[in-house]
């Protein structure tokens, strides 16, 4: 704002998830430290594709426009399932349902360009992309359970496939809009400590036997919430980034060692 030190507020933030008492949650811990904040909820179940549509429309019948798009869902590694429409549940969520709902309300995004601001796509992926030689797409469409051995695996094909999707957006939509990927570093959440995936993260020394993390370990370097949050707000807010869209983003900088597999224009077609 002129003559403010401190940078303008959003007209709105939409937060979304699927349990209305953990988004209650989240909008008073906004509130707290913004109070005059103006927060909309959105229920939204990313692993139903129907669910997907159903919030779609809700968004695209709201009247303001649509500046900003953050694509930060993520099923934690489990064990083989698969959901109401057949998809194995990690890709359905971390990446089908959030290549869906990004098409379904695009033109939305779109139309919210104007001669001084560009709109921005932010995907959430992860370093994770690195520990798999490929992403194989046929497994979209027929998932393999005996994949499901190790648990990290197909959540590592996600990660890839985010990051594959900024790329092939970014290629699409040549400028009008500005598309992101990012690694927002190892967190201690919710995401680490749920029990059905407890023993595999002991098992690779992420977790100490109590379940807290791990911090001996030199490759493992740990974030705060608001550490790992600042790779996402860069992505979204960053003027230095407007010229870099497609870019993948690491501590608020980008990276340019992305592996082949998660990077290359022809991989990323196929995905999209």
């Amino acid at each position: 704002m002129p003559g403010s030190s401190r940078a303008p507020y959003a007209n709105l933030v939409i937060i979304t998830g699927y349990n209305a008492e953990r988004l209650q949650i989240a909008e008073n811990a906004i509130k707290k430290e913004v109070p005059q904040a103006n927060i909309r909820q959105l229920i939204l179940d990313v692993s139903s594709l129907s669910d997907v549509r159903r919030a779609a429309a809700e968004v695209n019948a709201y009247p303001e426009p649509l500046h900003i798009l953050i694509n930060n869902a993520a099923a934690t590694p489990a064990k083989y399932s698969v959901t109401e429409d057949g998809l194995e549940r990690q890709m359905a969520t971390n990446h089908v349902g959030p290549f869906l709902f990004t098409n379904l309300i695009f033109p939305k995004i779109l139309a919210s360009r104007t001669e001084t601001v560009t709109p921005r796509v932010v995907f959430v992926a992860s370093e994770a992309h690195r520990l798999i030689p490929g992403f194989d797409i046929t497994t979209l469409a027929q998932p393999i359970p005996d994949k499901y051995k190790d648990i990290f695996e197909p959540y590592n094909d996600t990660k890839s496939a985010n990051i594959l999707n900024a790329v092939e957006l970014a290629r699409r939509v040549k400028g009008k809009v500005n598309v992101y990927s990012l690694h927002p570093g190892l967190i201690y959440s919710n995401f680490l400590t749920k029990e059905e995936t407890r023993a595999d993260l002991l098992a690779i020394n992420v977790l100490n036997t109590d379940g807290s993390p791990n911090k001996d370990l030199p490759y493992l370097k740990w974030k705060t919430v608001p550490e790992g949050a600042a790779t996402t707000v860069a992505a979204a807010f960053d003027p230095g980034l407007s010229d870099k869209t497609g870019a993948y983003l690491r501590d608020c900088q980008i990276a340019n060692d992305v592996l082949p597999h998660s990077s290359e224009p022809e991989r990323a077609s196929g995905v999209v």
